[in-house]
């Protein structure tokens, strides 16, 4: 029998917990050394091993650089990278190694296998973050349930030893990283959260970094020397920092030294400096309930009393600060295993649902028809009801047209069960189907300027038909499920057809949202697309056999889209030197012949130019003037694309990455596309247009260079 457990996935500390099938209650898993917390650090080793855990913070704070802590503030960021002995992480990657260490010291503790898991996060993560938390625990080999917020499991867990009374309660989340704030309405059988709130980049960490700028002035004006740009020194401070934290909730004064190797100090930090030091701080967390106060029309004397989670309310100062504003602390839940508790319960409900037939399965969020159903035998079985943490909207030009705007569709607060919204649109369509497509850019923020949100996810629907005057109605439809990802779908209104659907990089350079909105890219009948593409294709050596006859197949299929257009296309070959297979014509049955010609290691006879491409051993030309010099020829075209495909690092990077600033100039398009031994960085770089460009195994090559195809269309 394996065990279903909730992981309270912390930025500094996480928990296992589950429910006991015997006692019906929940107990909290020790780690390899007995602790119930397990510090959120990953450390490796030369020999690719790696451990987690007390033992990877020993070796963080000796000054080993190959530890990552704090990895939960970048999930869903997708720049953010950390390299340890030549290998690159994201921070999904760092998580799932966590995890999957986590859990098998687990499994040790407990004597059985768990396979089933609900995991917390921060109320205000956003999408992109969720499902980076959600990728991690799958791929750390769990069947991860559900995903839950952090201050919606605490209050589960204050349901176990409620009295049954009706309340409205506060839940203030301060934990390593992250700050939460959640108000909820804890009823007999149920909880209703009213509202959330947060600050992702907000937590202990920031009053750490307070006490270490403290300890870096005071050694400065002390010795007149400056340690703010010494990263072992600011390293070494932040640790101490972070104990003499600790110390001070505890005792009212905290020894700190400071040493760079010429100089040494110590100071004292007492409880009420340390207070004064993080006042703004704390006072950042007052103004974020402040505000969700407002948005649901209640004030402090509203509410019954407040729950403390989070390792960091055992400072001194954030109780204080509550009772201050005569707010009664509701004592009996444990900061740390709160979160973990609360999501063990979740998961004992959510594996309960599993087991019911298939007439009475429900979420284990949210059961609008939970009282038909025997929860009773189930601790701490309450219907919950929850909120979105983000308003979510999508960029859309504003009425006057001068501008692009945030068009929210549903607003923070909104319950789940709730969240759903249609809007209709109006859309140039074309006599010709394939050109017909919506770009819809679903935002996640409050503010209705799209360059102060979040750009979370990036569909193209297709399908759409053409009607009558050429303009088209489509209804849009988001929906934030129970289980917090969000949905969306489009219907045309005209035919009743819903539209297909696919998931688009999000593009690196989102700043044409600042900019006035240019004409719509969907071209009408008497509008014919005009343009000028350029292919050329790495001939080198290592292309020979079944690889250039797979990209010559996926060359061919994707000139095919462009039949019966104004689209000239030029085809060339590249190694040590560029040459022309075809210049830039709309002649298909040319272009066809020219690429079939490809051949390595030249240019094969009967092509238009016959160009012969020594090899050398590698790719050494750098094809980007040749392409350069034939496209900017065509100042008026509505497009000018060049697209390069190759199969090998360039020794003539640097050349290359030159040549990019005359195409972006002349506003001329670059896709780099890889496979084999390519560079991805590279080609990124060199791309005007980098969220196309990838590696990627040439047998995709078909398929990557359609989706191009649709977009230049």
């Amino acid at each position: 029998m394996a065990l279903t457990v909730g992981i309270d996935l912390g930025t500094t500390y996480s928990v296992i917990a589950y429910v006991d099938s015997v006692t019906k209650k929940p107990v909290v898993l020790k780690n390899s050394i007995g602790e119930t917390t397990t510090p959120s650090v990953v450390g490796f080793r030369p020999d690719g091993s790696y451990v987690i855990g007390r033992e990877a913070k020993v070796m963080e704070e000796t000054g080993d650089v190959n530890t990552a802590s704090f990895y939960k503030l970048h999930m869903g960021d997708r720049n953010f990278r950390a390299r340890f002995y030549g290998r690159e992480y994201t921070a999904r990657d760092l998580s799932a190694l966590f995890l999957k260490r986590l859990v098998e010291d687990a499994q040790k503790a407990a004597g059985m296998k768990i396979a089933d898991a609900v995991i917390t996060v921060p109320a205000y993560f956003e999408d992109a973050a969720k499902n980076d938390t959600l990728s991690a625990g799958r791929s750390a080999g769990l069947n991860v349930l559900n995903i839950i917020n952090e201050p919606t499991a605490a209050c589960v867990a204050y349901g176990l030893g409620d009295d049954g009374k009706n309340r409205k309660i506060l839940i203030y989340d301060l934990g390593g990283g992250t700050f939460d704030v959640t108000i909820a309405a804890i009823k007999p059988d149920s909880i209703e959260v009213l509202a959330t709130n947060g600050h992702h980049q907000l937590g202990g960490r920031d009053w750490d970094i307070a006490v270490a700028d403290w300890m870096a002035q005071k050694f400065l004006e002390e010795t007149g020397i400056d340690v703010s740009a010494d990263n072992e020194v600011v390293s070494a401070n932040m640790i101490k920092a972070e104990n003499a934290k600790k110390q001070l909730s505890a005792t009212t004064v905290a020894p700190l030294t400071v040493d760079n190797g010429e100089a040494k100090r110590t100071f004292r930090l007492s409880r009420r400096e340390f207070e004064q030091l993080t006042s703004y701080q704390l006072g950042i967390t007052t103004d974020i309930i402040d505000q969700t106060f407002e948005e649901i029309g209640i004030a402090w004397n509203d509410l019954d009393g407040a729950v403390l989670v989070g390792g960091s309310t055992r400072m001194p100062m954030v109780r204080n600060h509550m009772l201050s504003h005569g707010i009664h602390i509701i004592e009996g839940i444990h900061p740390d295993e709160a979160v973990a508790i609360g999501a063990a319960i979740q998961a004992n409900i959510s594996a309960y649902c599993a087991l019911l037939p298939a007439d009475k399965k429900k979420s284990s969020l949210s059961l609008p028809e939970a009282k038909k159903m025997d929860l009773t035998q189930l601790p701490g079985a309450k219907v919950i009801r929850d909120v979105i943490s983000h308003s979510l909207g999508m960029i859309m030009i504003s009425r006057d047209e001068t501008r692009y705007v945030n068009d929210i569709m549903i607003r923070r607060n909104t319950p789940f069960d709730s969240a759903r919204e249609t809007k209709r649109r109006e859309l140039r369509v074309s006599r010709k189907r394939e050109r017909n497509l919506l770009d819809i850019y679903l935002l996640q923020g409050e503010s209705e300027n799209p360059a102060e949100c979040t750009v979370a996810k990036h569909y193209a629907f297709s399908g759409i038909d053409y009607v009558q005057g050429g303009k088209s109605l489509l209804d849009i439809t988001f929906l934030h499920t129970i289980n917090g990802t969000i949905d969306i779908s489009a219907v045309q209104t005209e035919t009743g057809h819903p539209l297909k659907c696919r998931e688009e990089p999000i593009p690196d350079d989102m700043s044409w949202v600042s900019r006035p909105p240019e004409l719509t890219q969907v071209q009408t009948q008497n509008e014919p697309i005009e343009g000028a593409l350029a292919m050329a294709l790495d001939v080198s050596g290592s292309m020979s056999g079944d690889r250039i006859e797979k990209a010559k197949e996926a060359m061919l299929h994707f000139v095919g889209e462009f039949k019966n257009t104004g689209i000239k296309i030029a085809i060339a070959a590249f190694s040590d030197s560029t040459a022309y297979a075809c210049h830039p014509t709309k002649n298909m049955d040319k272009v066809r012949k020219a690429i079939r010609a490809l051949e390595v290691p030249r240019i094969g006879p009967g092509a238009p130019e016959n160009a012969r491409v020594s090899l050398g051993g590698g790719t050494s030309a750098n094809p980007m003037p040749d392409l350069f010099r034939v496209l900017n020829k065509y100042a008026s075209s509505d497009f000018k694309y060049a697209i390069v495909l190759t199969d090998g690092a360039w020794s003539s990077k640097a050349a290359a990455l030159q040549s990019k600033q005359d195409f972006v100039r002349a506003e001329i398009e670059i896709i780099g596309m890889g496979f084999g031994e390519a560079d991805e960085r590279f080609l990124r770089q060199l791309s005007t247009r980098s969220d196309l460009a990838k590696v990627d195994d040439i047998r995709a090559l078909n398929e990557n260079l359609s989706t191009i195809a649709h977009i230049i269309m």
